[in-house]
């Protein structure tokens, strides 16, 4: 005899996916220009290239894709999720800047145990907002309810970015010399680095709540960690356009200092970094006094308050800074010739 069971009954409610799309159109909308051709809702997205590349000679498409992480436990924790979508919509598109590229579209993923229609029209309409401030089209996405694949009340939110940069002036950092000068733009949190330490130590070890003070600080967990990442590729392509000559870009993710600006050097180049060439923010003053870590892992596992490296020719320099904006950044140290390719992280 069969039974009777339907796709509700297995902990999966369409209706819902449908209301949760209803709630966050109008936002999803609003990043929309004249080269999106598709609807929401459509088997694929579509956007219009015609417009964009009879500027370019060789256009070359760069895409990076991301998540969250364990930044979404917080979130989940704390109950506010006004800000995830912002650090999903930064992580991907500097990544794309970092290249030199200009991002262009968006698609979203987030996925749950069960599909609670405000959580994720809230995740929805944060990767939107973001999207819409940086001039960038939310061009689809993806909702997915599935028990038993996730734990109860955990969500998952992944994204990619698509932009364009001309292939002549594609930033690799292949022309980086001794002598050059690394500039470090400002972080304002742990953006997406780093959480799974810092969840051990401050809600395990410590046995503190997002709504607990920050220990020797007027801030409260939860501010800290949910401090949104940072956006930077509207600030690179601003640079970009005043024809600023950036030799490399690091976007300082997963792995900090130490990783991943070895990533954009020549292999026998090497960056002499001094650590103490920016004043640290509360999260990571508390994080560097709590943890019995050295600093090599400090730097690997945290962005320690730098979320961009540009390096440019001491030429520049000045010019740089001054676009950037002193408040935003600072020099932070040099590039040496000493084969090994590595970050020299120093207290001068």
């Amino acid at each position: 005899m069969k039974k009777k069971i339907t796709y509700k009954d297995a902990g999966v409610d369409i209706a819902k996916a449908d209301d949760v799309i209803a709630l966050s159109k109008n936002k999803i909308q609003e990043t929309f220009n004249g080269n999106v051709l598709s609807s929401i809702g459509g088997f694929g997205s579509m956007y219009s290239l015609k417009d964009i590349l009879k500027d370019f000679d060789d256009p070359v498409l760069v895409q990076s894709i991301d998540g969250v992480g364990t930044k979404m436990s917080v979130a989940q924790k704390a109950n506010n999720f006004k800000y995830i979508g912002h650090d999903l919509v930064n992580a991907c598109c500097n990544d794309v800047a970092a290249t030199g590229a200009k991002p262009l579209t968006f698609l979203d993923y987030v996925a749950g145990s069960s599909l609670e229609k405000e959580a994720f029209a809230e995740i929805i309409k944060s990767v939107a907002v973001e999207c819409k401030k940086h001039g960038v089209a939310l061009v689809g996405g993806e909702t997915a309810e599935m028990p038993g694949t996730y734990h109860k009340n955990e969500y998952d939110l992944v994204g990619i970015a698509t932009g364009v940069v001309e292939k002549k002036k594609i930033v690799d950092g292949s022309n980086v010399q001794a002598g050059d000068v690394a500039i470090g733009v400002y972080s304002n949190g742990l953006h997406t680095n780093g959480y799974s330490l810092a969840r051990k130590l401050i809600f395990e070890s410590m046995k503190l709540s997002t709504d607990d003070f920050l220990p020797g600080h007027n801030i409260t967990v939860g501010e800290c960690l949910l401090a949104p990442h940072a956006n930077y590729s509207t600030l690179i392509q601003n640079l970009m356009q005043n024809d600023l000559e950036i030799k490399s870009i690091a976007h300082i993710t997963g792995g900090g200092l130490v990783d991943n600006i070895p990533r954009v050097l020549p292999e026998n180049m090497s960056l002499d970094i001094n650590i103490n060439s920016w004043k640290k923010i509360p999260i990571f003053d508390f994080l560097k006094n709590s943890l019995d870590i050295d600093n090599e892992d400090l730097y690997q596992t945290f962005n320690m308050g730098i979320g961009l490296v540009l390096i440019v020719g001491l030429d520049e320099k000045d010019r740089a800074l001054g676009l950037l904006g002193e408040n935003n950044c600072t020099e932070i140290g040099l590039a040496i010739k000493d084969g090994t390719g590595a970050v020299h992280l120093n207290e001068k």
